[in-house]
């Protein structure tokens, strides 16, 4: 029934009748009544083969229309469904409502709880938090309070993955997270300068459940800075580099992964453009892991069981391509490289996607 139920939400949130004007910048009057429909279509394809992890492609789609009622210019709420498919599956890998109230304190700052704004808004570097979340994990239920503006972004979440009863054998799994970023202001009209920090803590375990495994919890931290040096008069093209350093530490004694501890910092040189940017990169780790993070990073294989290869030194290289229309809709091409130096062998994994994001009045409700 649930299966059945939830798809015809998105079949009767599509036909609705659309009597108001574009509203993209996302503010509204009250009682104004709006149709958000996200769609992504994407391929990811790792040509991975080494001992840490091997290839595998993503290739699917999901879409999520909502009905958005605005009942104050302060308040929100969202009603609708996410579903996601695989190509040649013929099924849906996920099916599940979505609903979430959110309060704007101000402009910039708004607070939601239930199903959040996706994954995506994180902003997480990858060896933190693997980009190809989006695609197969962009549905998260949880808290969270972000605040945006010209200078300070700030996204405190809390993602709740699985909930348990009492006596279930699986764990609760939970995810609170912090990322910040500071962007200074112009420096002689050319150079800008950003300290992004970012704090996760992803918890395995719960009192009530039979699993048998201990608690585990897992604390991943990120922290450095990026310099950009403006090379148009328009503003639209930069150079510049980026220095991030990452630790991670299992905070309970039973560290599955083999490693207790690690540390690691990724180096890069970059330069951007209205539409891409291109990267290179030098990357070093000791006893790195980051259970949410792209495992091409890490020192735990994901490949071979009890399988840990301490030092990591990659070679990385990347050129992403985005072809924005109007506010709503994106092209996105990327390609990643990385050449590990100690093994001797390059990897490399290619992103394609083609995103909808679209915010449409319908309606006013108001009396």
């Amino acid at each position: 029934m649930r299966h059945c139920a939830i798809p015809s939400l998105i079949l009767f949130l599509c036909v609705l009748p659309v009597s108001g004007q574009d509203n993209p910048g996302g503010s509204g009057s009250d009682g104004d009544l709006y149709l958000n429909f996200r769609n992504t279509n994407f391929v990811r394809n790792n040509e991975y083969s080494n001992p840490i992890i091997e290839g595998y492609t993503l290739i699917g789609w999901f879409i999520e229309p909502e009905l958005v009622y605005r009942p104050t210019g302060k308040a929100e709420i969202r009603l609708g469904a996410h579903l996601l498919s695989y190509s040649g599956t013929n099924k849906f890998s996920l099916v599940k409502p979505v609903f979430s109230t959110s309060w704007h304190f101000s402009d910039n700052t708004r607070f939601t709880i239930g199903s959040l704004s996706g994954s995506d808004e994180h902003s997480l570097f990858d060896p933190h938090f693997n980009g190809e979340r989006i695609y197969n994990a962009f549905s998260e239920d949880g808290l969270q309070l972000v605040t945006l503006n010209e200078h300070i972004f700030s996204d405190t979440w809390l993602r709740w993955e699985n909930y348990i009863f009492r006596g279930d054998a699986e764990r609760e799994i939970f995810t609170a997270g912090e990322s910040f970023r500071y962007i200074s202001p112009e420096i002689s009209g050319l150079i800008t300068l950003e300290i992004p920090v970012q704090i996760q803590v992803k918890h395995l375990g719960g009192q009530i459940s039979d699993y048998p495994e201990q608690v585990e919890t897992y604390l991943n931290l990120a922290a450095g800075g990026r310099v950009s040096v403006a090379l148009s008069r328009r503003k639209d093209i930069s150079a510049g580099a980026e220095s991030i350093f990452f630790m991670g530490n299992c905070l309970t004694d039973n560290a599955p992964s083999g490693v207790g501890r690690g540390y690691a910092g990724w180096h890069k040189l970059f330069f951007s453009c209205r539409i891409g940017e291109l990267e290179a990169g030098y990357w070093s780790s000791h006893d790195y892991y980051a259970p949410d993070g792209n495992f091409i990073f890490g020192s735990v294989s994901r490949r071979y069981d009890n399988l840990v290869i301490p030092e990591r030194k990659l070679i990385t290289g990347s050129l992403n391509i985005r072809l924005p229309h109007s506010d709503f809709f994106e092209f996105f091409f990327g390609f990643d490289g990385y050449y590990d130096t100690d093994l001797k062998r390059f990897d490399n994994a290619m992103t394609l996607h083609i995103k909808v994001d679209k915010l449409i009045r319908i309606a006013s409700l108001r009396k």
